[in-house]
């Protein structure tokens, strides 16, 4: 008999209703918010077939204009009409535009029970409600953020976001770059100091090398290579020995021939004949940034008896760091954004603030080689690049 009731109440109107474009209405988070539980439907013959929506507004009920929405699957609107004969604070028409669309005509047009009146069942009743919010209640942005999943509420043109969560986040989020870039800082300090360690040991390296040159420059013309004989018997395992015999050889014969070609690319600049006076770090130059790597120059020179000297930099490098920590502030605070609202709850945590490494683990990587191929990043670079005569 209720559903009846109902049913005589509103079957005038089921079929025979406008919705019209009317004012935007967009909430003030400094004012009470009240939070409007309500069920809608293209028509209300069906109970079951009534579907429950939310409304927020800072007035006592919903009014006649459009409120404006945003959630997991797009924006969307509510635009509200009172129906001729009908009590707005228990029927109000409704035309819903969604995927971007905007013409009236576009709209889904549907009824809406908006507050409860006799006749209407219990069960319905008791699910059409006002969840009163005041601007300094404690769970306010608990309660916003259970209700997003149905639609978050706009403050503004475009705007899904209060000024105060907008603000709480935006101070988050500058902090989570600050401490990035305190992070990068104390990292580069951290490789400074590694660095000098490195650095200390490369003059006695590069002595070591032109000592070795002089040493074993034109090894090639008496160095005799094993003879390899061809295997009496012919098997698949006799065939790869030899095989890897030669292979062997040739590797071998390939980085003599580049040991050879270093020490004459060093006697070319140098002279053969010069004495190596002394060996020194010249400068360090500034940590810098290539890849998420840190990078230092160490020159070194070589300094010789006839007044030339041999500058050589040599490149110390770190190990690469997390690329988040490179992020600008507007990307970061995209990812928050994306992070706060998404449905999944796996992927819904947001960046948290890295606090500074309190122990050196930074490594910096000795960039000299063994010493019989010393020279061989240089040999391929020109004459003022990373290395220079004086």
């Amino acid at each position: 008999m209720k559903q009846l009731a109902i049913i005589a109440l509103i079957l005038c109107i089921t079929n025979n209703f406008a919705v019209e474009g009317y004012q935007d209405i967009y909430l003030d988070r400094e004012q009470t918010i009240r939070v409007h539980s309500i069920f809608c439907g293209k028509n209300l013959n069906t109970l079951n077939g009534l579907k429950p929506s939310y409304v927020y507004t800072n007035t006592e009920h919903i009014e006649k204009g459009t409120y404006y929405l945003s959630s997991a699957y797009g924006n969307f609107s509510y635009t509200f009409n009172p129906i001729s004969g009908k009590s707005p604070k228990m029927l109000l028409a409704r035309g819903v535009l969604s995927g971007g669309k905007t013409k009236k005509e576009d709209m889904v047009k549907e009824l809406c029970i908006v507050g409860k009146f006799k006749g209407l069942p219990k069960a319905l009743a008791d699910k059409i409600d006002v969840i009163v919010l005041k601007a300094d209640d404690p769970k306010w942005s608990l309660l916003m953020k259970q209700l997003a999943f149905f639609g978050k509420p706009a403050f503004a043109k475009g705007v899904y976001k209060d000024n105060r969560t907008s603000q709480s986040h935006d101070a988050y989020d500058q902090q989570v770059h600050d401490a990035n870039q305190a992070y990068l800082k104390k990292l580069e300090s951290f490789f400074t100091e590694k660095v000098s360690k490195v650095a200390k040991r490369i003059p006695a390296k590069l002595k070591k090398a032109i000592r070795y040159a002089h040493q074993e420059d034109g090894f090639l013309k008496t160095k005799k290579y094993r003879i390899i004989n061809k295997p009496a018997v012919w098997t698949a395992t006799s065939e790869k020995r030899y095989e890897d015999k030669l292979r062997s050889q040739a590797n071998e014969k390939a980085w003599d021939k580049v040991i050879q070609e270093n020490f004459d690319w060093l006697f070319q600049l140098t002279g053969k004949s010069n004495k190596l006076k002394s060996t020194q770090i010249k400068k360090l130059g500034p940590v810098e940034w290539n890849a998420r790597a840190m990078q230092q120059i160490v020159t070194v020179s070589a300094d010789f008896v006839d007044g030339k000297s041999l500058e050589l930099d040599f490149v110390v490098r770190s190990a690469k760091v997390d690329a988040e920590l490179f992020d600008s502030l507007d990307f970061i605070k995209k990812k928050s954004e994306a992070a706060r609202t998404t449905l999944i709850a796996s992927q819904r945590k947001v960046r948290p603030i890295i606090a500074l490494p309190k122990t050196n683990k930074v490594k910096a990587y000795d960039p000299t080689s063994k010493v019989n191929i010393f020279f061989s990043d240089f040999r391929s670079k020109k004459l003022g690049d990373t290395y220079r005569v004086k």
